[in-house]
């Protein structure tokens, strides 16, 4: 009788360390999720040194947890902490390979980075499993444009607008790049479409403006540059635009 009782109260033991462990285990992913979720809240608010404090807090508890770092991730890019996080998404595909989402942060961490050898290639892995990706194009046409091949940029934005033709900025992006290669017709249709989706858009107007003056066509171009200068928000655009008009005369 004492025998049975003796792995009675053993049996108990192990059973009450186990359900302890898992206890632990409950609360610790609680105080993570809720460490997450104020940071992400931080960070959707624009204080992103006050996010990074709570996902570093969460990774602390959590360290694997591949979601923790990715989001720590997203706001070390926010923080302009470019290498940290690169380091941090390479991280997270070194878990799994096959986050997308790190890897496309990544190519534009690469491009903050002007490594833009390293970007092509990543955004080159994405389209050869995602083809139709809007955004994949663009970032690679952002790539080459970068680096100087404004020709297969312009073919990279083009797909882009194709794919998403309400999208003002690959038709803003595409139009210089056909500038940069001396398309100014082209450069100017691109142009007409991205005011058509954005009246406002005070760099397309100081694009034609640019466009105008190579053509000769001062009176023209003082206008494009008198629209942008009106719908500018950044002062520098601004003032680039008054001296401009001051040059061209009357």
């Amino acid at each position: 009788m004492k025998r049975i009782a003796w792995m009675f109260l053993a049996a108990a033991v192990v059973f009450g360390s186990a359900d302890a462990a898992k206890a632990q285990n409950f609360f610790r992913q609680m105080r993570v999720d809720s460490f997450v979720g104020a940071g992400i809240d931080m960070y959707h608010h624009g204080d992103y040194n006050g996010a990074l404090d709570k996902f570093e807090a969460a990774l602390r508890l959590s360290p694997d947890d591949l979601q923790v770092r990715y989001n720590r991730a997203l706001d070390l890019y926010a923080l302009g902490r470019f290498q940290d996080a690169a380091a941090d998404f390479k991280t997270c595909l070194s878990q799994q390979p096959d986050f997308v989402p790190a890897l496309f942060n990544l190519g534009v961490t690469d491009i903050a980075l002007n490594d833009y050898v390293g970007a092509k290639g990543i955004f080159d892995r994405i389209l050869s499993d995602h083809p139709t990706s809007m955004r994949a194009h663009f970032d690679l046409g952002l790539s080459q444009y970068l680096s100087g091949h404004a020709d297969q940029a312009e073919k990279d934005f083009a797909v882009a607008t194709l794919l998403h033709p309400q999208y003002v900025q690959a038709h803003y992006d595409r139009a210089l790049a056909l500038y940069k290669t001396g398309n100014l017709v082209g450069a100017d249709n691109e142009l007409t479409a991205a005011l058509k989706l954005n009246s406002s858009f005070a760099k397309a107007y100081f694009l034609r403006g640019a466009i105008r003056l190579r053509q000769g066509d001062n009176t023209e171009a003082r206008g494009q540059f008198e629209s942008a200068a009106k719908t500018a928000a950044d002062p520098v655009l601004k003032s680039l635009c008054a001296q401009i008009i001051a040059q061209i005369g009357v």
